[in-house]
């Protein structure tokens, strides 16, 4: 348990806002990053589009957990993905952050394919015994 002087005290203004906060929003890019750095986008979009009516639920499941997860996980993080679950729209800003965080690594993958693509094609020319030189005169 954290040793938190505002532990016990309870935020009931941002406990039942509609709206989410900027700590809720860096929250959710964090998690969002770490599913694209895992390679988990499309398992994790799919498993969020399937439970979206059930994100209040999971929710208030969390707050029930809390007291065992809080020594596991960080608390305060816990406590922001928490709060967020609760609104509607948080599903839909984690999918959104997971595609935007899911298409930005396919394009530095395309970027760096690029780059060895020609390398690649050089290197395999020369062990069939074109140059460049013929090539570029048949196209």
């Amino acid at each position: 348990m954290p040793r938190d002087k505002d532990f016990w005290h309870i935020d009931w203004d941002e406990e039942f806002s509609t709206e989410l906060t900027e700590i809720q929003l860096e929250v959710i890019e964090k998690v969002a990053k770490e599913v694209v750095d895992r390679r988990m986008a499309v398992p994790v979009m799919m498993f969020l589009e399937s439970v979206r009516p059930l994100n209040w639920v999971a929710s208030q499941l969390m707050l029930f957990l809390e007291p065992f997860t809080a020594w596991i996980l960080g608390f305060k993080e816990l406590v922001d993905l928490r709060r967020a679950l609760q609104k509607r729209e948080s599903i839909s800003v984690i999918i959104d952050k997971i595609e935007e965080y899911e298409t930005e690594r396919l394009e530095k993958l395309k970027q760096e394919r690029k780059k060895h693509t020609g390398v690649i094609k050089r290197v395999w020319r020369k062990i069939r015994g074109k140059s460049d030189e013929t090539i570029d005169k048949n196209n």
